[in-house]
């Protein structure tokens, strides 16, 4: 089973070749006569190809492949203006930076470039693929095949948007539901195919391959245990559910029907994809240590300047598995500060009724602010206090990228389904860092969370280290 949507490749595919052969075009324009040999073998064709990765993938954080997007055509334009101008920046600057042996030069290979990539993206994206997207989507090799979670209202309401849209290319074969017996019909001639305990035999003998949830009126604990019970099949999970409304409101999803859907299970969970999130944590917490090596000694002696105690703060965690670490950062409370019943009692009902200390379910971090030092305010703002991480990092016990490590005593107040989070590194920023911050419920948390669990990815790492920089440097949330 692939990992995304037939449609998807395709699209990629096509756009990679679409940039280089505005590449091509480009180049053939400036010299009018090329030689196709030592055009292919040149270090600037070379280059071309690299580019186009970089330029899909700003594609995909722009929202490119998105259906709600490329099935659009306002939407659509304006996206792909924005990521044209990106890339082209970027590839300006990777062309000065090299001394120009990278790319071409003359301006008006640049300019070529640039015209091809507009004039080539827009008769192909926003006059073509649209008009063309409902016979493209129903082709017998792109049709996907679906069920529906849930025949209540909501489920019967995304029943009705997917026929209403031929261009998801969906064809619902019926629902599953534990509360309404196997055979009965719902609407217009679809039955109920079974309840959840049989979804995978029911996925396939229909050779299903997206299960759609739809359920408003659950607990978060049975959500969790369907969504699992969805997992085991090899069928792309979607859901649609207001249990879930933190990560459309925090996250442009595919808006895959006419309510905000997110999708559960495009993470990369084999062993190749876990060396390689190792390999990369181990190669930049080093280079990252090594780099931030002088600011750490600033650091160390602005903490012994400025109040009594050792310069680092080891502090009991709970990471992957539920197993027991000393997590490293730098002290920015007074010596004592840490032992504070009071907090436990406030983080209690936090986790448990959402009850902040100030009368406000809005924040995770609950501190005293009487016990934090001068230093140390300035240090939590732009959240350098944890820089020391890096060392737990490079130690294998922590990743850069993961859910935030918890206290044992939090640990202990968990509900059930907040182990979800356990499967994983715990990490030193997040998807709630950049996302959510401290303007987030402990159970949003979580389920931000559960999100990026499910959707791991190289480029969802990414995208969550490039949008924690400026988080850093303007200490948004921090505190």
């Amino acid at each position: 089973m692939l990992r995304f949507p037939k449609y998807k490749y395709a699209l990629l595919l096509i756009d990679l070749f679409v940039i280089n052969f505005a590449f091509f075009i480009s180049v053939v324009l400036f010299r009018e006569l090329v030689n196709v040999i030592d055009f292919f073998a040149s270090l600037q064709f070379l280059f071309a190809i690299l580019f186009s990765f970089f330029l899909v993938f700003i594609f995909q954080w722009n929202g490119l492949y998105r259906i709600n997007v490329f099935s659009t055509r306002i939407p659509q334009f304006m996206n792909l203006l924005k990521s044209i101008f990106i890339g082209s920046l970027l590839y300006v600057l990777i062309g000065y930076l090299s001394k120009f042996e990278l790319i071409y030069e003359s301006r008006l290979v640049l300019i070529y470039f640039i015209m091809s990539l507009f004039v080539l993206f827009t008769l192909y994206r926003i006059i073509l693929l649209p008009s063309l997207l409902k016979h493209f989507m129903n082709l017998k090799a792109l049709k996907r095949k679906c069920v529906i979670i849930g025949a209540g209202e909501l489920g019967r309401r995304i029943l009705n948007d997917i026929i209403a849209k031929p261009e998801l290319g969906l064809e619902v074969v019926g629902f599953i539901d534990d509360f309404i017996s196997r055979g009965s019909g719902i609407w217009n001639g679809y039955k109920v195919l079974g309840d959840v305990e049989n979804i995978v035999q029911i996925c396939e003998k229909y050779d299903v391959d997206e299960v759609i949830i739809g359920i408003d009126n659950i607990t978060h604990e049975r959500l969790i245990e369907i969504i699992s019970e969805a997992k085991k099949t090899k069928s792309t999970v979607r859901l649609t559910s207001s249990i879930f409304k933190v990560i459309p409101s925090r996250l442009t999803t595919e808006a895959y029907v006419d309510f905000p859907t997110i999708t559960l299970t495009c993470g990369f969970y084999g062993k190749v994809f876990l060396i390689q999130k190792r390999i990369v944590d181990f190669v930049l917490s080093l280079f990252a240590l090594v780099l931030l090596s002088p600011f750490f000694l600033l650091i160390a002696i602005l903490i012994k300047a400025t109040s009594k105690g050792p310069v680092f703060y080891k502090q009991e965690r709970i990471g992957k598995d539920g197993k027991k670490f000393k997590m490293y950062k730098f002290r920015t409370m007074y010596v004592g500060a840490d032992k504070d019943e009071n907090r436990i009692e406030q983080m209690k009902r936090f986790i448990w009724e959402g009850k902040h200390p100030d009368g406000e379910a809005k924040s995770k971090k609950v501190v005293d602010k009487n016990k934090i030092t001068p230093v140390g305010k300035f240090l939590r703002k732009f959240s350098i206090d944890e820089f020391p991480q890096l060392i737990n990092v490079l130690k294998g016990e922590m990743s850069l990228v993961g859910p935030r490590p918890v206290l044992p005593y939090e640990y202990e107040m968990f509900k059930p389904w907040y182990h979800e989070r356990d499967k994983v590194l715990p990490g030193c920023t997040g998807f709630w860092q950049v996302y959510g911050r401290a303007e987030t419920s402990f159970d949003d948390m979580v389920l931000m969370d559960i999100y990026y669990i499910q959707n791991m990815s190289p480029w969802l790492d990414l995208q969550i280290i490039l949008k924690t920089i400026p988080v850093v440097l303007f200490g948004k949330g921090g505190g």
